[in-house]
């Protein structure tokens, strides 16, 4: 069986490969340590994030341009 952290990490690549960032985001913050302790993963951790968070923005201002 695989440590937690590594499920998590591969259960944000299936996230992301569906563009579930939310989900993505949420997997990666389990998985901290080896977010911490690899480059190439904490950039796609930090991407994630960046993508979720132009999601939300743009979410945010669709319904402000609706109202």
């Amino acid at each position: 069986m695989l440590p937690e952290p590594e499920k998590a990490y591969l259960k944000a690549l299936v996230a992301l490969q569906n563009k579930n960032y939310a989900a993505a985001s949420g997997y990666f913050k389990i998985a901290e340590n080896l977010v911490a302790d690899n480059a190439e993963i904490r950039i796609l951790a930090e991407a994630t994030d960046t993508i979720l968070a132009v999601h939300d923005e743009i979410a945010e201002t669709e319904n402000v341009t609706r109202n």
